[in-house]
């Protein structure tokens, strides 16, 4: 497969959590993850308009985060496996794309299990990020740097 077709393709993209304290991630990512968040957001407008402006003028704002959320597919162990991340500190987050590149931010986790009506999709859980730092891209050599090997 040429990596032009790999780099549309959703598999292969890893998501993994660590301390603060800790040297590299974990050399697996977590599982179940189903759905991973834009790594940032356009930033707002300011108005600046003044009364001799014939027209309206605006400013760019900083960019925001948001929140970054990520779906699983629920299962006691993923939620428990999860939930372990989730102690109110503050986690490095990587995003590993097919290609080998990704994303890292800091932030602090939280998760729950979705909602559930009958004869709709599998039961899902949500990983909610609040950033602490933007989303920074990284190479694929920071990447495999930045991940357990052993």
């Amino acid at each position: 497969m040429n990596n032009d077709v790999k780099a549309l393709a959703d598999l292969g993209i890893e998501v993994r959590i660590k301390s603060k304290t800790d040297e590299k991630f974990p050399k697996e990512p977590l599982a179940g993850i189903t759905s991973i968040p834009a790594s940032g957001q356009a930033g707002g407008t300011i108005e600046v308009t003044e009364f001799t402006d014939p027209t309206k003028v605006y400013i760019p704002d900083r960019p925001d985060t948001g929140d970054m959320d990520y779906e699983y597919n629920y299962t006691l162990a993923k939620y428990k496996a999860i939930k372990a991340y989730c102690d109110n500190t503050e986690k490095d987050i990587l995003i590993k794309y097919p290609e080998g590149d990704g994303v890292l931010y800091s932030g602090v986790c939280q998760t729950w299990k979705n909602e559930k009506s009958v004869g709709s999709d599998a039961l899902k859980g949500t990983l909610h990020t609040v950033p602490s730092t933007s989303p920074e891209d990284k190479e694929i050599e920071e990447v495999q740097a930045l991940i357990a090997t052993e």
